[in-house]
């Protein structure tokens, strides 16, 4: 099977029904591998169902990638208004946040729809995950992505992006970070601090060295008590001074300042990505009421007029009564008056 042909077939596979997937992957390995290309075959084998919510937002790519394209692009324009806040010019961030969810509210009840078509009612959790998949898409490019290319398999997170980050990998395990979460840096310090030890212990022997050749205790004292470093030297006699910092504290320092300041930002922006989805939780769970009770409203208006209908209608069977009984009265009478 040629790329494009595999591609074609795993496009097909993220297309079908969630209750369809695990028998057609299967069917589509199985015939791979019988026309000899087992790397296809244990590729497309490989590939695991979407979750419901997952399932609802690939076909969200397919079906509705005008609105979809409309909320990544608002989710731009709030990242943009976002920091621009962050220096002082935050004109934009109210709209930008308000466009940003109603892009999102209209996505998720789109998904709601495609899987009620399917057989599939969504419930408030599977509407949630929904939206946290859409937001996680707003806010971060590479989610974006996973997002339009319609294979998710497995909702998104837009308080922290490491399951993004191991989905476009292809893997489970929680992803490395282009830093390497600090690790890095403090490994690069610690060899640095190291190798200005072995430095300084180079110095000490050679200085040692020198002092047992002739006249070299001289070169060597020199330096010593010009340094303050003897017991007979002014700074010997205060204390001996303050000790010099380790080699390597000061490259470390400043590297341990950015990892806390990076992590304090990454720390306001998960908490304000979190309470950005609870507003359009609380939104949503507000609009829902809102329709139950327009519902309800809908439903008293009936039975309003049912009662009201029910009422005219005795009136009516009252009068019809009524002119019964003057009629038999009338008839009555006539008899009577005849014998």
């Amino acid at each position: 099977m040629t790329a494009l042909a595999e591609e074609q077939e795993v496009e097909r596979l993220f297309g079908l029904r969630p209750e369809a997937f695990v028998a057609a992957r299967t069917e589509a390995a199985r015939r791979l591998r019988r026309e000899g290309d087992a790397e296809a075959a244990a590729r497309v084998a490989a590939l695991r169902r979407p979750p419901l919510s997952a399932w609802a937002v690939n076909q969200l790519a397919r079906d509705r990638g005008r609105e979809l394209e409309g909320l990544l692009e608002a989710g731009a324009r709030l990242r943009a208004a976002r920091q621009a806040a962050l220096t002082g010019g935050g004109a934009e961030l109210r709209a930008s946040t308000r466009a940003e969810r109603e892009a999102a509210a209209g996505l998720v009840d789109a998904a709601v729809e495609i899987l009620r078509s399917a057989g599939h009612p969504a419930t408030d959790a599977t509407r949630d995950r929904i939206a946290a998949t859409l937001h996680a898409a707003a806010g971060d490019p590479a989610a974006a992505e996973l997002v339009r290319g319609g294979r998710l398999t497995r909702d998104l997170d837009p308080a922290g992006f490491g399951t993004v980050d191991a989905l476009a990998a292809g893997g489970d395990g929680a992803p490395a970070d282009a830093g390497g979460n600090g690790r890095a840096p403090a490994r690069r310090a610690k060899a640095k601090a190291a190798s200005g030890g072995r430095g300084a212990a180079r110095a000490g022997s050679e200085g040692a060295a020198t002092a047992g050749r002739p006249g070299g205790g001289k070169a060597a004292a020199a330096p010593a008590r010009a340094g303050g470093g003897g017991t007979g030297g002014p700074a010997g006699r205060r204390g001996g001074g303050k000790p010099a910092a380790p080699p390597g504290e000061a490259a470390v320092a400043p590297d341990r300042a950015r990892r806390v300041a990076v992590a304090t930002r990454d720390e306001a922006r998960r908490r304000a990505r979190l309470a950005a989805d609870q507003a359009v939780l609380a939104t949503r769970h507000a609009e829902r009421l809102g329709r139950l009770a327009d519902q309800a409203e809908r439903e008293a208006e009936r039975a309003r007029a049912t009662a009201t209908a029910a009422i005219e209608a005795a009136v009516a069977a009252r009068e019809r009564a009524s002119r019964a009984a003057r009629v038999l009265a009338e008839a009555e009478d006539q008899l009577g008056g005849g014998r």
